[in-house]
């Protein structure tokens, strides 16, 4: 860091100080002087720590219940058959062949979690709607007739 830098003479102005709030004093993890001999024109790095939490990078796991679903391992079957046909041949690492298979993998699983989230929740509109009808039919006593007394 420099507080002032000169193009006509390509130089820099050193930093004087460092202001820091009071309470972020505690924070300072490291100062480095970048020079090799003392000068009021070196560089000066200065490290702090933040108390903002980074974000978690959400850690994908493939679901257990989907193996046992025998169309989801079909599904499964069939894209990683067509994956491995794309990249026969193809000069590529190991390690990104690795990872475009686990890209792959966690596509469909996503998807077909997509899909059967949507007809789960179809389901329930479809009953929630039912239960609907009902409760009229027995706020108009019509129950009779759905064994309901």
């Amino acid at each position: 860091m420099f507080s002032c830098c000169t193009p006509t003479h390509g130089a820099y102005s050193h930093l004087d100080r460092f202001l820091l709030a009071k309470d972020g004093s505690l924070d300072v993890r490291r100062v480095v002087y970048q020079a090799w001999f003392l000068s009021d024109h070196a560089p000066l790095l200065l490290e702090c720590e933040t108390h903002m939490p980074r974000p978690a990078i959400p850690l994908w796991r493939l679901h257990p219940d989907l193996l046992g679903d025998p169309e989801y391992k079909k599904d499964l079957q069939d894209v990683l058959v067509g994956y491995f046909h794309m990249i026969w041949g193809m000069a590529g690492t190991l390690g990104l062949e690795w990872e475009a298979l686990k890209v792959v993998i966690r596509g469909q699983s996503l998807s077909k979690t997509y899909g059967i989230r949507q007809h789960l929740d179809r389901e329930l509109t479809r009953q929630e709607e039912v239960l609907a009808g009902l409760q009229r039919q027995v706020d108009n006593g019509n129950a009779s007739s759905y064994g309901i007394d």
